[in-house]
């Protein structure tokens, strides 16, 4: 039956166009699956393809196992590369995968097809992204936080110190050195307050910066660095406010403010890609940089417990913990609200009167 008819045994028949082995014209084919015969083909159970045109005429010949058949892609044609580098495309996919089997590259090419189980699966993969945003990114953050190395923390304070002098202008201090020392004193009685290990935890360090643009502000960054404006020290010059305002700052490092809103807004794509070990130049870009931290505000929930920690270490520091109250007032007085504590955070007038709870609680 073989002899009189070839194609019999495989019964293979698949619609296409070819183009002959160094020719760029497309001709009309068929491509026909037999058996081999002796000398085709690496054994028995090889399957020899042929390529014939619309008179019956063999164009190309060879075994399937020295064919070149490329992968699926989308919708596009499937090719037949032969040995003497003749082409053969079809459009009939299924035909294709009647020759190949199922390859990984069909049942991916299934897998990708859109189809109601793609959708749902797209669907399941949306819902568990917002799941995971809204329920399991505070535990990814916090994962995220305790395996960043003290190293990193260090060169994130550098970067960001260094936009700041250059982004913000900021020039050096015009405080004479016996002010700056008063000021340092509190900072120093403040950490003497502090659990051991919350210093330890930080590498703290209070420095000033003459940034007229600025006014008078303090802001904290995460590794322990302290800056505070000339114009803040001139203006609040009182103890209590000083330390009141420099407990808050200690407040969101003890408390990791910093690196929380970080990882936060670098979102799920980085922390996920931070826990594996694999951080790239995405945070040498972003983080040593320092310009997203400088973008960044802290929340209402962030601000509120700074707050509260910067009342409960200035008492215990020995100064009055209605020092950052006093600060609070002077601001709502002048109609002003520092660079740190704009948009997102509660107004001095709200502040003062979660102050003044903060400051009775402690009684």
């Amino acid at each position: 039956m073989a002899a009189t008819d070839p194609y019999q045994r495989f019964g293979l028949s698949v619609e296409g166009r070819a183009f002959a082995s160094n020719s760029s014209a497309q001709i009309a084919a068929r491509l026909l699956t037999r058996a081999p015969v002796q000398g085709e083909g690496s054994g028995p159970d090889d399957v020899v393809v042929d390529i014939v045109d619309n008179t019956g005429t063999v164009i190309t010949s060879a075994p399937l196992s020295q064919i070149r058949v490329d992968p699926p892609i989308g919708t596009a044609a499937r090719k037949l590369h032969f040995p003497d580098r003749a082409l053969y495309e079809t459009d009939d996919r299924a035909g294709i995968a009647a020759l190949t089997g199922k390859t990984y590259g069909e049942k991916l090419n299934e897998y990708e097809a859109v189809r109601p189980r793609l959708i749902g699966f797209v669907a399941a993969a949306i819902v568990g992204c917002i799941i995971i945003w809204k329920y399991g990114l505070d535990l990814l953050v916090a994962g995220a936080i305790a395996l960043t190395p003290p190293v990193l923390v260090e060169q994130l304070d550098k970067g960001t110190l260094q936009t700041i002098d250059f982004a913000m202008r900021a020039q050096p201090t015009t405080l004479d050195d016996a002010e700056q020392e008063r000021i340092r004193a509190i900072f120093t009685n403040l950490l003497a307050a502090l659990p051991a290990d919350d210093v330890n935890d930080a590498n703290f360090n209070l420095l000033f910066r003459n940034m007229e643009k600025v006014g008078p502000n303090a802001f904290a960054l995460p590794g322990g660095t302290v800056i505070m404006t000339d114009q803040f020290a001139q203006r609040f010059g009182q103890d209590d406010v000083l330390a009141g305002v420099l407990g808050h700052e200690i407040g969101h490092v003890v408390e990791k403010h910093g690196l929380t809103q970080t990882y936060r807004s670098l979102g799920l794509y980085f922390i996920i890609g931070f826990l594996a070990g694999d951080t790239g130049p995405f945070i040498e870009d972003i983080l040593l940089e320092g310009n997203l931290l400088l973008s960044l505000s802290f929340s209402r929930k962030h601000e509120a417990e700074a707050d509260k920690f910067g009342v409960s270490l200035t008492r215990d520091a020995g100064y009055n913990p209605a020092g950052l109250k006093l600060f609070f007032l002077e601001m709502s007085k002048k109609g002003m609200e520092p660079v740190e504590w704009l948009s997102t955070h509660p107004n001095s007038g709200e502040r003062v009167k979660q102050i003044d709870g903060y400051v009775d609680a402690l009684d």
